[in-house]
C-alpha cells in the first residue's frame, strides 16, 4: 500500500502563504490581547480571592460552589435567562413579520418603511432605555396617557415598579429595539431568492401566504439560523438597558447576571466571584447557542 504523498507548495504558494500569514498576523495579536489572555485571566481570577489591590490568593473551586449556592446570584442568572429569551422572541417574530411585509411593498415606499423601522436600532442602547422609561412612567407616561384616553384604565400599570411585569416590560422593550435589525437581516435574505420561483408559484395561483410557507421560509432557514444565534447573544447583553430602565429594581427583581458581576468586582472588590458568574454566565449562553443552531439545522439549497 503506497503511502499518500503531502500536498507540495511551490515558491510561489509558500511565498503567497507567508504575506498571508503576515497580514494576519495583526488582527492575530490583537484578538490575542482583546479576547484570549482576558478569557484566561478570567479563568485564573475566578479559581482565587483578589480584591484588586493585595495579592493573588488561590482558593481552587469555591467561588463556583458558593455561585452554585448562593439564591440571590441564581436567581440574577434567571432574569438574565427571562429577557433574553423574551426579547428574543419579540424581535425575531416582529423583525421577521416587518420583513415579509416590506417585501412586498413597492422600492420608494418599502425604503421609507425601512428606514422608520430600522431607526430605533441605530439608537445608543440607553438613550433607547430613557425614551422608554418616559413612555412607561406609571402617571405622565404616554403609554398609560394613551390607555386613560381610551378608557382602558384597568390596563394602566407601574410597568417598570411591579414585580410580575417589570422583566417582561425590560425583554419587550429590548426585542423592540433590535427588531430593526432582524427585519433587515431577513430582507436581505428574502431578497436574494431568485424571482423566477415567485412567478412560477403564481402561474400555479399560489398567494403570499402560500409563497411565505413553502419558499420563503424554507429558503432563509439558514438566515434565520444565524440571525437568530446573533440575537441570542445580543439578549444577553442586559446590562445598560436594565441598569438605565430600574437598575435592578424594584429591589432586586430585575438585576441580571451582569448587573450582579459588576457589582460584586467594582462595588464589594470580589473580583474572584465575580469572574465565576461571568464565566458560568458565558458558558450558558454557549449552550442556547448551540442548542438553537442545533434545533435548526436545515439543508443547504442551490438556485
Amino acid at each position: 500500500m503506497k503511502k499518500k504523498k503531502g500536498k507540495k507548495y511551490g515558491k510561489l504558494d509558500r511565498k503567497l502563504m507567508g504575506i498571508g500569514i503576515l497580514f494576519l498576523l495583526p488582527a492575530a495579536v490583537l484578538i490575542g490581547f482583546t479576547t484570549v489572555i482576558p478569557i484566561i485571566w478570567n479563568i485564573v481570577l475566578s479559581l482565587s480571592n483578589w480584591n484588586g489591590n493585595g495579592a493573588l490568593e488561590f482558593t481552587g473551586l469555591d467561588n463556583y460552589m458558593k455561585l452554585f449556592s448562593d439564591t440571590a446570584t441564581l436567581k440574577t442568572i434567571r432574569n438574565s435567562m427571562v429577557v433574553a429569551v423574551g426579547s428574543t422572541v419579540v424581535s425575531m417574530v416582529l423583525g421577521i413579520l416587518l420583513a415579509l411585509m416590506i417585501y412586498k411593498m413597492g422600492k420608494k415606499e418599502g425604503s421609507v418603511f425601512r428606514f422608520i423601522f430600522y431607526n430605533p436600532s441605530m439608537m445608543p442602547m440607553t438613550v433607547a432605555g430613557l425614551l422608554f422609561v418616559f413612555v412607561l412612567a406609571p402617571d405622565e407616561g404616554l403609554l398609560n396617557n394613551i390607555f386613560g384616553a381610551m378608557g382602558l384604565t384597568s390596563l394602566q400599570h407601574a410597568w417598570l415598579a411591579e414585580p410580575g411585569l417589570v422583566l417582561g416590560t425590560l425583554a419587550v422593550v429590548s426585542g423592540f429595539k433590535d427588531s430593526g435589525t432582524i427585519m433587515m437581516l431577513i430582507y436581505t435574505g428574502v431578497l436574494a431568492i431568485p424571482e423566477d420561483l415567485f412567478e412560477s408559484a403564481r402561474l400555479d395561483g399560489t398567494n403570499y401566504w402560500k409563497e411565505i410557507r413553502l419558499i420563503i421560509l424554507p429558503l432563509i432557514k439558514p438566515t434565520i439560523c444565524m440571525v437568530l444565534s446573533m440575537n441570542v447573544m445580543w439578549s444577553f447583553k442586559t446590562y445598560d438597558m436594565v441598569w438605565t430602565m430600574t437598575q435592578g429594581g424594584p429591589g432586586s427583581m430585575s438585576k441580571t447576571a451582569p448587573i450582579a458581576m459588576i457589582q460584586q468586582a467594582f462595588t464589594y472588590n470580589k473580583f474572584g466571584y465575580a469572574s465565576a458568574i461571568g464565566l458560568v454566565f458565558s458558558a450558558l449562553v454557549l449552550v442556547c447557542i448551540a442548542l438553537v443552531r442545533r434545533a435548526l439545522r436545515s439543508e443547504a439549497y442551490e438556485y
